[in-house]
């Protein structure tokens, strides 16, 4: 920010340096908001690959705990899945 300030002088707009800072914080957010909602609505028609994935997590997951990043390597199916969504999407 404080280069930006510098670049533009004592002119700058405060007003453009907030949408440009807001764009760029905003701006990664279409794609990954895009694949969960059609990854929900692709589990929500397909109750059979629902319930797999759901057995695979209660597997994998203990229910008297929190999911953790470990729990990722243990999951048999995930880049099946993942795969699968992608393509669908």
């Amino acid at each position: 920010m404080n280069y930006y300030i510098e670049a533009q002088g004592p002119d700058y707009d405060r007003e453009q340096l907030a949408f440009t800072l807001r764009d760029l914080m905003v701006g990664g957010t279409d794609a990954p908001t895009a694949f969960i909602r059609w990854a929900i609505v692709i589990l929500s028609n397909h109750v059979s690959v629902q319930e797999r994935l759901h057995a695979e997590i209660d597997s994998v997951i203990d229910r008297q705990r929190l999911p953790s990043l470990d729990d990722h390597s243990r999951s048999v199916n995930k880049n099946t899945r993942n795969t699968e969504e992608c393509a669908l999407v």
